[in-house]
């Protein structure tokens, strides 16, 4: 199956709220997903995963409607699918099409996916670890700005950092839901999104132990343009330009 063949089933009419109105019926058992294999399953196994993830992690959540969004043109239920691949090419087509509430929803996919890596599935529900490395304001004034603030993720080990970014709306004085959850390995570093950019720029500073902010002065120099959180997402840096300057 060509990955150009895809096609989102609702792109066009997308909600973040379809959240909602989903009934988990049941809590999905560690059993039942040692052996399923996110690079050729069924579209009901890969549901299965994600439901124990989005039960038993609290940092991952997102809708059934995003999940439904990775499904091919032609799609078969019985077939089985590499749903790592059709969930990175789906990321990209979000992009593509402008819808940045189903890239964000994806990315919440993406990382979910990224735990069939490791190989068990144990979690413990705890509540988020803030241990802040590093902060930073985006936007305009009042109901437009929001802070951002990375901190290490509770999975994240020496090895393997991995960065959580937080959003809070300064105007509406609320944390958005989902926070992003960035493998630091696993950036594609020529082309990063600026929010990838962030979490890197700030484990960079807590590892070489610097008292200033880089992403601060990467806003501050001019050569990225943040108006928006969503230029986060849709704006890209190349990372290797950072790291040959520090």
């Amino acid at each position: 199956m060509e990955t150009t063949d895809i096609l989102f089933r609702t792109h066009l009419k997308y909600q973040i709220g379809a959240n909602s109105d989903e009934v988990q019926v049941r809590k999905v058992t560690r059993d039942e997903i040692e052996n399923i294999d996110l690079h050729r399953c069924t579209f009901s196994d890969f549901k299965t995963f994600l439901a124990y993830i989005r039960d038993n992690y609290p940092d991952y959540y997102f809708s059934d409607a995003a999940i439904e969004a990775v499904k091919p043109t032609g799609f078969n239920e019985n077939e089985k699918y590499d749903f790592v691949s059709l969930t990175d090419y789906a990321k990209h087509t979000a992009i593509t099409i402008g819808n940045m509430t189903l890239f964000n929803e994806l990315q919440k996919l993406a990382s979910a996916i990224e735990l069939s890596n490791i190989n068990q599935y144990d979690f413990d529900p705890q509540p988020p670890v803030y241990e802040e490395l590093g902060s930073c304001v985006v936007g305009g004034a009042n109901i437009d700005a929001y802070k951002l603030t990375a901190y290490f993720h509770e999975s994240s080990t020496k090895e393997r950092p991995i960065v959580a970014v937080r959003s809070y709306s300064i105007g509406t004085k609320t944390y958005l839901f989902n926070p992003d959850i960035i493998d630091i390995h696993f950036i594609y570093k020529p082309n990063a999104t600026l929010m990838e950019a962030f979490a890197y720029m700030c484990y960079e500073d807590y590892r070489q132990h610097r008292a200033s902010q880089s992403f601060d002065r990467l806003l501050i120099s001019g050569d990225v343009d943040v108006e928006s959180l969503e230029d986060m997402y849709s704006n890209h840096y190349d990372l290797h330009v950072y790291d040959r300057t520090n």
